[in-house]
Order: structure tokens, then sequence, then C-alpha cells
């Protein structure tokens, strides 16, 4: 209980600054023994707090008849909310009585979900690092195999509109989901001047998310903080896009199911294996056995591995780019620090 405590008041210090609502119930339910236990019923490596804040909201988004529903602003909340996150008075009362009404349901959600948030904002540190690969692989042509994809909603990376600034834009123009990213830095992303081709995409999570379930996707919306009213609604727009055409998603370790995937990718692209936030999920051990696994596989074809630097303590996030050849790593560099959603990159990479 006690390491549950120390979760929940790191995650309302962090919070703050981002949603003052999740803040102050945190804060306080630091101190409240039903919460703790509720959040206790987490799966082994799942964050406690976060796993009860959006299993919580998944229900208001669900019914929304309640008075915490008016500190929601994605659930019909006071246009009072929508500016702050949370109106003046306190939530905490109208939170804890809804945890209390509806217990053994978020006990269940709790102990059966994963907080997979799949921002489709990373996919603007995506576009530059897949035409890197393509410009060293010299075709345009990829395979792509996404680790730990969640609903697979980056997988559709090349169905968005992106704006970087004075470096230019990329995607297709009149596309539903836009994705603003600001420049930083002397460096200048490379953007596709041509379109990339891609052969195949695939992705491989322990749950993977079905856009088509109402459930899952309604799981998806209420892992976004309810005051950030532009993410949720590029996170509608991407649901919309995968449900026309859903990527293929794998339900398995990625250990034990990247051999086959590997296998199933075309001849005559560019092999990629990408992640956004998975790493630093993964022990070290793991990690080694992936890079093993990639290394191995590389005999038969060069394997371009993207995906945040497992370094520990680095900050921001660094993206980093490994090409396998012959059995071994024969290049590995740092290619770009970006915003977890997004709103930012810095290209390192000359």
């Amino acid at each position: 209980m006690d390491d549950l405590v120390e979760q929940f008041e790191a995650y309302a210090d962090w919070v703050g600054d981002k949603s003052p609502l999740y803040e102050r119930v945190t804060r306080a339910g630091a101190d409240d023994d039903l919460l703790l236990d509720i959040a206790g019923e987490a799966r082994e490596g799942q964050p406690g707090p976060e796993t009860l804040l959006a299993a919580v909201h998944a229900l208001l988004l669900q019914d929304s008849d309640h008075p915490l529903a008016r500190f929601y602003p994605t659930c019909g909340g006071d246009a009072s909310a929508r500016g702050s996150d949370v109106p003046d008075e306190d939530p905490f009362p109208a939170f804890r009585e809804f945890c209390a009404s509806n217990e053994d349901r978020l006990r269940e959600l709790v102990a059966t979900r994963r907080t997979q948030t799949n921002d489709v904002g990373r996919s603007a540190a995506l576009v530059p690092a897949f035409e890197r690969v393509a410009r060293t692989a010299g075709t345009r042509r990829l395979a792509l195999v996404e680790i730990g994809a969640s609903a697979g909603l980056n997988l559709c990376w090349d169905r968005y509109a992106y704006e970087y600034g004075d470096a230019g834009t990329a995607g297709s123009a009149d596309a539903p989901v836009r994705i603003e990213c600001e420049l930083r830095g002397d460096g200048t992303p490379p953007l596709p001047e041509t379109e990339l081709s891609v052969e195949r995409r695939v992705g491989v999570d322990l749950n993977p998310l079905d856009v088509t379930d109402p459930a899952d996707a309604r799981w998806l919306r209420a892992l976004v903080h309810p005051g950030l009213r532009r993410r949720h609604e590029r996170l509608d727009a991407a649901i919309e896009i995968a449900r026309d055409d859903p990527p293929d998603l794998v339900a398995g370790d990625a250990i034990a199911e990247l051999p086959a995937l590997l296998d199933e990718a075309p001849d005559n692209s560019a092999l990629v294996v990408f992640s956004t936030y998975v790493l630093y999920q993964l022990d070290d051990e793991t990690i080694g056995e992936l890079r093993g696994l990639l290394a191995e596989r590389s005999v038969e074809r060069p394997i371009y591995w993207l995906s945040l630097d497992p370094e520990e303590n680095r900050a921001p996030a660094t993206y980093r780019l490994v090409r396998f050849a012959g059995g071994d790593a024969v290049s590995e560099s740092q290619i770009a620090e970006f915003d977890p959603y997004g709103d930012w990159i810095r290209w390192l990479d000359g």
C-alpha cells in the first residue's frame, strides 16, 4: 500500500500542469484507502493511479448520468470546466462517491485493462524516421512491424497530414487527422519528397485493441485526459480512419511472434521493426533478447530498428535507429528528440 501512496503522490506532482482535475483527485486519493485498494487491482507493471483514472473516465463516457460528469468536458461537463479542465469546486467528493458506487465495475476494469495510450502525435517522429530508413536502404518500399501497437493507430501514419513549420509538410493535405509539430534546434528532419509505399504493416501487442469494438475504442478515449480537447478530436478522427481499414494486429509476446512476422515481410521492401513508447516498459534482459533476435535474423536481410533509446534516465525522449546486417549491428545513432504527443521534434541526425 505504501508503494501505491507514493505512486499517487508522484502522479499528482507530474500531472499538475497538465490536468488540474487529475492532480486534485490523485493527491486526495493518496490518503483514501478505498481508491488505493481499487488501484491495487492493476496488473503487475501497470500504473495504479493512471489505470484507475482511465477506468473512471471509461465508465463516464459510457454513462455520464452522475454528478462527477460535470468535471469532465468529454462527458458534457460545464463550460466553466473547458478552460482549466475542472470547475472551481473540489471534484474529489464526487470522484470518491462515484468510485464507491461503481466499485465492482472499476475493479474489473483496473484488473483487466492496460494503459495503452495510442497517441497518433507520435507519428510526427515516425515520418522523418521512415524517410531516413528509405534513403539509407535505397528503396521507397517499407515493410513495417510495430511492437506494442495497442490499436495500431501509428501503423496508419501515412494516412495523416503533418506540418513541420519551415521544414514543410507531409502526408495528405485533406486528411482528417492533422498533426502540427514544432521544430526545435538547428537540424532539419527529412520529409518524403515522393510517397513512401507501405507494402506490409502489422503490429504485435500483448493485448491489442480493436477500434471496431465500442468498448476498446472507449478505452482509448478514456486514456486521454478529459480536458485535452485537441487530442480527443485527433484521436476520434484516427479511430475512424482505422475503422475504415483496420491494421493487422497480432496478440502475443513480441519475442515469440516476431520470427513469423519477419518471415512474412515482402522481399522487395526495407524491413523496419519499430515502437514508440514501449521499450521503457521492458527489462534489460528482454531488450537484450529482442536485440539478439533482430541481429540473428539480419543474416538473411538487413533489419532497421527504430525505438526509444533504452538508456536509463534519458530525457527528453530520444528516438534511435539501429541497422542490423549480416548478424550484427552495423550502425546505431540517435536521430531525434521528440515530445511524447508530437508537439515538437528536434532532429539530431545530420
